[in-house]
Protein backbone atom coordinates (compact mmCIF):
# COMPACT_ATOMS: atom_id res chain seq x y z
CA UNK A 1 0.00 0.00 0.00
CA UNK A 2 2.88 2.36 0.74
CA UNK A 3 4.36 1.92 -2.75
CA UNK A 4 1.00 2.88 -4.30
CA UNK A 5 0.94 6.05 -2.22
CA UNK A 6 4.50 6.92 -3.31
CA UNK A 7 3.61 6.27 -6.95
CA UNK A 8 0.63 8.60 -6.72
CA UNK A 9 2.74 11.34 -5.12
CA UNK A 10 5.48 11.09 -7.72
CA UNK A 11 2.99 11.13 -10.59
CA UNK A 12 1.42 14.27 -9.10
CA UNK A 13 4.87 15.87 -8.87
CA UNK A 14 5.59 15.02 -12.50
CA UNK A 15 2.27 16.54 -13.57
CA UNK A 16 3.09 19.71 -11.63
CA UNK A 17 6.52 19.91 -13.30
CA UNK A 18 4.98 19.43 -16.74
CA UNK A 19 2.37 22.08 -15.96
CA UNK A 20 5.06 24.53 -14.90
CA UNK A 21 7.05 23.85 -18.07
CA UNK A 22 3.91 24.47 -20.15
CA UNK A 23 3.17 27.71 -18.28
CA UNK A 24 6.76 28.87 -18.80
CA UNK A 25 6.48 28.07 -22.51
CA UNK A 26 3.23 30.05 -22.59
CA UNK A 27 4.99 33.03 -21.00
CA UNK A 28 7.77 32.85 -23.58
CA UNK A 29 5.20 32.58 -26.37
CA UNK A 30 3.29 35.61 -25.12
CA UNK A 31 6.51 37.61 -24.89
CA UNK A 32 7.17 37.00 -28.58
CA UNK A 33 3.71 38.22 -29.63
CA UNK A 34 4.55 41.86 -28.78
CA UNK A 35 1.16 42.62 -27.22
CA UNK A 36 2.44 45.58 -25.23
CA UNK A 37 0.73 46.25 -21.89
CA UNK A 38 -1.72 43.39 -22.39
CA UNK A 39 1.16 40.97 -22.85
CA UNK A 40 2.82 42.20 -19.66
CA UNK A 41 -0.43 41.81 -17.73
CA UNK A 42 -0.88 38.26 -19.04
CA UNK A 43 2.71 37.35 -18.22
CA UNK A 44 2.38 38.69 -14.66
CA UNK A 45 -0.90 36.81 -14.20
CA UNK A 46 0.60 33.53 -15.41
CA UNK A 47 3.73 34.06 -13.30
CA UNK A 48 1.58 34.64 -10.20
CA UNK A 49 -0.24 31.39 -10.93
CA UNK A 50 3.11 29.60 -11.25
CA UNK A 51 4.30 31.02 -7.94
CA UNK A 52 1.09 29.86 -6.29
CA UNK A 53 1.55 26.40 -7.76
CA UNK A 54 5.10 26.17 -6.44
CA UNK A 55 4.10 27.42 -3.00
CA UNK A 56 1.06 25.20 -2.76
CA UNK A 57 2.67 21.92 -3.81
CA UNK A 58 6.43 22.15 -3.35
CA UNK A 59 6.51 24.34 -0.24
CA UNK A 60 3.64 22.28 1.19
CA UNK A 61 1.46 25.27 2.00
CA UNK A 62 -1.60 23.12 1.42
CA UNK A 63 -0.90 21.41 4.75
CA UNK A 64 0.08 24.46 6.79
CA UNK A 65 -2.04 26.39 9.21
CA UNK A 66 -4.37 29.17 8.22
CA UNK A 67 -2.02 31.78 9.72
CA UNK A 68 0.47 31.20 6.92
CA UNK A 69 -2.30 31.54 4.35
CA UNK A 70 -3.37 34.81 5.95
CA UNK A 71 0.20 36.14 5.87
CA UNK A 72 0.52 35.12 2.22
CA UNK A 73 -2.78 36.82 1.40
CA UNK A 74 -1.67 40.12 2.93
CA UNK A 75 1.70 39.81 1.18
CA UNK A 76 -0.11 39.32 -2.13
CA UNK A 77 -2.34 42.37 -1.48
CA UNK A 78 0.75 44.43 -0.61
CA UNK A 79 2.49 43.24 -3.79
CA UNK A 80 -0.51 44.20 -5.93
CA UNK A 81 -0.74 47.61 -4.31
CA UNK A 82 2.93 48.29 -5.06
CA UNK A 83 2.50 46.97 -8.58
CA UNK A 84 -0.41 49.27 -9.43
CA UNK A 85 0.56 52.30 -7.33
CA UNK A 86 2.42 54.13 -10.16
CA UNK A 87 -0.55 53.78 -12.52
CA UNK A 88 -2.94 55.01 -9.84
CA UNK A 89 -0.63 57.96 -9.10
CA UNK A 90 -0.47 58.99 -12.75
CA UNK A 91 -4.22 58.66 -13.28
CA UNK A 92 -5.39 60.51 -10.18
CA UNK A 93 -2.65 63.04 -9.44
CA UNK A 94 -3.50 66.73 -9.79
CA UNK A 95 -0.66 67.48 -12.19
CA UNK A 96 -0.95 69.50 -15.31
CA UNK A 97 -0.14 67.94 -18.68
CA UNK A 98 2.87 70.25 -19.02
CA UNK A 99 4.57 68.41 -16.15
CA UNK A 100 4.55 65.19 -18.19
CA UNK A 101 6.01 66.67 -21.34
CA UNK A 102 9.74 66.80 -21.99
CA UNK A 103 11.08 70.20 -23.00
Amino acid sequence: MNSTHKKTDSSKDILIYIGMICLTALIVGISHLKLGALGIALIVLIACFEVGLVGFYFMHLMTKKKTIHLILFFTFIFFLSLLFWPAWDILFSPRTPSEYSVN
